[in-house]
């Protein structure tokens, strides 16, 4: 069994205040597998205090000497890798062969901030004055708050910790309470890496005055919150004035245009709707179809789910696990309901499967029929969920569906010419688009975040994106005017 998770602060492993802790437990097996430490807000107090004096006492090292922390914890990252593989598949419910690729590119994320440091630089600005030579540098802003979801739960922290980390910031870090084992293994691996303690610390819980005391702290500086658009809003309020970066969530539109390759298209949309089962913001969130050729699209898409394996991570040959959550069932559930009122029909799955250790082993569902009133098309399922809307061919009556609701995070079109496609993309309201591919692809060093004036945040992580974002300009003015002047 997996040991128990505790506090990580200042370089020391810690009890929570008064020794509380609450229960993780396996969505694919329902059994409790561990003792969590539930922290308190004198906690996290304490985080923040040991991140303060770890930040001015390192805030001069070299970036050199960052980027060689951050190379040591990929490749401990890396060489942990099946083992840690093994606890998020216990933890989380994700095939395990898809966790270890996850934890894989995790190495690769500390990998690509160590570089990021090393090229991040200032330039020189010219000044009216010939005297003056006035320069910019980039500095660390101090102390952040990270907090994290359960969906991808060491790739998503890594794309804050190794940035924060490499340029030459100080982190306290609250996962998702439900997968905090993983976090503690990821934590190993930063301190075992001889990263300074203090420098990134840990504390768990699922209570809500801890994490908004962490986020309001006057000593934080900045916060970095992946999650859902609810929270995050909560959050930016508790924040204001703190540098933020916030991915929040989506309800992505796939558009589907009448001349779309569909041997391309259908294939791509399944994988965007039920990879990790569903659980991604830049998931199939809903599917806008031209009329003339939904009904072949809808046909393929069911092709495509009845090809996933729903079973226990561990099985070979496994492609979904269960949902991580009761909260994403029953979301699914009202969802598909909520479908079926409305005289839409499933066209495949449609609800859990029996005989399961728990009832969270959702099918690959297709809704069709729907209406766009239907829940599906305005909120975020976060479940293995396609469901798709028949619009009318016209290219306006199918952006205006795309664009409707609150979201602007991840989408996706597929047509074969290629200048109107790029025309249809380029008017969607989404921090980015796919072109004949699925939603969900993504690099490590691509900006990935929300439009603005959506509900899907502000910021981007990514490359230099996330690196600039967790650094200030600092200008300098250097009089050069001779003595003898």
């Amino acid at each position: 069994m997996p040991d128990d998770v505790v506090l990580r602060i200042g370089g020391r492993a810690r009890a929570a205040h008064g020794g509380a802790v609450y229960d993780a437990v396996s969505p694919a097996t329902g059994e409790r597998f561990a003792a969590v430490a539930r922290a308190a807000e004198s906690d996290v107090d304490a985080a923040v205090a040991a991140a303060a004096e770890a930040f001015e006492t390192h805030r001069q090292e070299s970036a050199f000497t960052r980027a060689d922390w951050c190379h040591r914890v990929a490749a401990l990252v890396e060489e942990r890798a099946a083992a840690m593989a093994r606890l998020l598949s216990l933890e989380h419910g994700k095939p395990v062969d898809q966790a270890e690729a996850e934890i894989r590119l995790a190495a690769d994320g500390f990998r690509l901030a160590a570089e990021e440091a090393r090229r991040l630089g200032g330039e020189t600005i010219p000044a009216r004055d010939g005297a003056k030579l006035v320069l910019t540098t980039r500095k660390p802003r101090g102390v952040f708050a990270v907090m994290t979801p359960f969906n991808f739960p060491v790739n998503i922290p890594v794309e804050y910790l190794g940035p924060l980390l490499a340029n030459g910031n100080a982190v306290v870090w609250r996962p998702a309470p439900s997968t905090a084992a993983v976090a503690g293994a990821l934590f190993d691996c930063v301190e075992d890496a001889g990263v300074p303690p203090g420098l990134v610390n840990l504390v768990t819980g699922p209570d809500l005055g801890p994490a908004q005391r962490l986020v309001s702290h006057p000593a934080v500086n900045g916060v970095g919150f992946t999650g859902s658009s609810k929270a995050g809003a909560e959050i930016a309020r508790l924040a204001a004035g703190k540098a933020q970066v916030m991915e929040l969530g989506g309800n992505g539109p796939i558009v589907v245009l009448p001349d779309a390759d569909l041997d391309r298209a259908a294939p791509a949309i399944a994988s965007a709707a039920f990879a990790n089962s569903g659980q991604s913001c830049a998931a199939a969130g809903r599917v806008i179809a031209a009329r003339s050729i939904a009904a072949e699209l809808e046909e393929r898409l069911v092709e495509e789910a009845r090809r996933e394996v729903v079973g226990s991570p561990f099985e070979a040959g496994t492609t979904m696990g269960p949902v991580h959550t009761r909260g994403v069932a029953d979301t699914m559930a009202r969802h598909v309901a909520d479908g079926l009122a409305r005289g839409g029909r499933a066209a495949f799955g449609g609800g859990p499967l029996p005989d399961r250790p728990t009832d969270l082993f959702w099918r690959p569902t297709v809704l069709v029929g729907l209406d766009a009133e239907a829940a599906a098309m305005g909120e975020e399922t976060f479940g293995p969920l396609a469901p798709v809307l028949r619009v009318a061919d016209d290219t306006e009556a199918i952006l205006a569906a795309a664009n409707r609701g609150r979201y602007g995070l991840s989408s996706a079109v597929f047509g074969r010419d290629l200048d109107r496609t790029l025309a249809v993309a380029g008017r969607l309201r989404a921090g980015q688009v796919t072109v004949n591919d699925t939603s969900n692809y993504w690099e490590l060093h691509l900006p990935f975040g929300g439009a603005p004036g959506t509900d899907s945040g502000h910021g981007r992580l990514g490359g230099r994106y996330i690196a600039e974002a967790v650094t200030e300009i600092q200008s300098i003015s250097v009089d050069l005017t001779p003595p003898w002047r």
